[in-house]
């Protein structure tokens, strides 16, 4: 009965289903609702899921646990995890027309809404579950009338409860996580992607690191006059390119969501800005060297700022190799002389192995 119910109740939230109205990826547009930007749908049935939890709790009878929850995690499984997931695949999939353009502007938002409300309805489980597996009087605990000891007095029973409870939240954040993760590679290769070489092209475009002290000053005047920063023509490009890509997606998407896309966005841009400080192999002399280490690291500042500052780790071969090409002839005698004898006294926890750290030193054409 109540799996009968359940699932007439996810079948009837999302015929009745509404979408966030007024959604736009365009940044000048004012959006027409408030967040988190999700599906009505979520809201049902999690009311629906709370009101079951709680009135099993409440008979006290643990074969009434052993029978309930298990039946709404497999409900939520199959029911509004499956609904869900079908409507990203078969509805809302991301996916361009052409050939290097991009998808619709009504799939991307749909598609991003829907990756919310699996982040969305993770949460609502997770505060279902942990308002009555929580000891009363912990300020975390929320509107718990009653505790599972109280509700089951007899023998293992409130352990058992608890356990079963914690089951269903494990359970259903591992279901939602995966299909997540799914979400977010998909709008990272279909969307981010296919923009991202190109935001490198623009920014480091017509820029020449073969330069004498001339022009190496007259570029300083240049960035200042522009108000470029100490990253130059690369970094005000980038910066444009950047928020361009990023900030129509993160109105959107909640917190969560768009960390996650951000941390595998990142990983890529690095690898990416790697390939490219390598192309300049033979290319560039010192003074370029300095202004592309200046332009790398202004680059760096750019991503990882709003304190996100441990997703720099993704930069490290990055760093590193511009470290390399503007030490002075001593220090890289040092760190040759280290490397030699194993040792790690010159301070750094090396990500390039011994051939790509002279590779790194070679790049520049006059190396000191």
């Amino acid at each position: 009965m109540t799996t009968f119910l359940l699932r007439r109740s996810v079948e009837r939230a999302f015929q009745l289903d509404e979408q966030p109205a007024g959604l736009s990826l365009n940044p000048s547009k004012a959006l027409g609702s408030n967040p988190p930007y999700m599906s009505s749908a979520v809201d049902d049935v999690m009311y629906i899921v709370d009101q079951v939890v709680e009135r099993s709790l409440a008979t006290s009878q643990r074969p009434v646990i052993s029978s309930v929850i298990p039946s709404v995690a497999r409900v939520l499984d199959s029911d509004f995890i499956g609904m869900i997931q079908r409507k990203m695949r078969d509805e809302s999939y991301p996916k361009a027309a052409i050939q290097n353009a991009l998808p619709p502007e009504s799939t991307i938002i749909a598609f991003l809404v829907l990756t919310n409300d699996l982040d969305i309805a993770n949460d609502y489980v997770k505060r279902i579950v942990r308002s009555r597996v929580t000891s009363p009087g912990n300020e975390d605990t929320g509107p718990s009338p009653k505790s599972l000891g109280s509700l089951f007095p007899f023998g293992d029973d409130a352990l058992y409860a608890r356990r079963t409870l914690v089951s269903l939240q494990q359970t259903f954040e591992a279901k939602t996580s995966e299909l997540i993760s799914d979400g977010i590679y998909v709008m990272f290769k279909n969307v981010i992607k296919p923009r991202l070489r190109p935001l490198l092209s623009d920014a480091f475009r017509d820029i020449d690191y073969q330069m004498n002290e001339a022009v190496a000053e007259e570029a300083i005047e240049n960035d200042e006059g522009t108000g470029e920063g100490a990253g130059g023509a690369a970094e005000y490009h980038f910066q444009r390119g950047w928020d361009a890509l990023n900030e129509p997606i993160k109105r959107i998407f909640t917190d969560g969501n768009f960390e996650r896309l951000l941390s595998t966005t990142i990983s890529y841009l690095a690898e990416v800005l790697e390939k490219r400080i390598w192309s300049y192999y033979g290319r560039i002399n010192d003074l370029g060297a300095v202004r592309l280490e200046r332009a790398i690291a202004s680059l760096i500042n750019i991503v990882v700022r709003g304190g996100r500052y441990g997703l720099r780790d993704a930069f490290i071969r990055c760093t590193q190799i511009c470290l390399l090409m503007n030490m002075e002839a001593d220090e890289w005698a040092e760190t040759q002389s280290l490397a030699k004898t194993d040792e790690e006294g010159d301070g750094v926890e090396w990500k390039l192995n011994l051939d790509e750290r002279a590779r790194a030193r070679a790049i520049v054409q006059n190396s000191k």
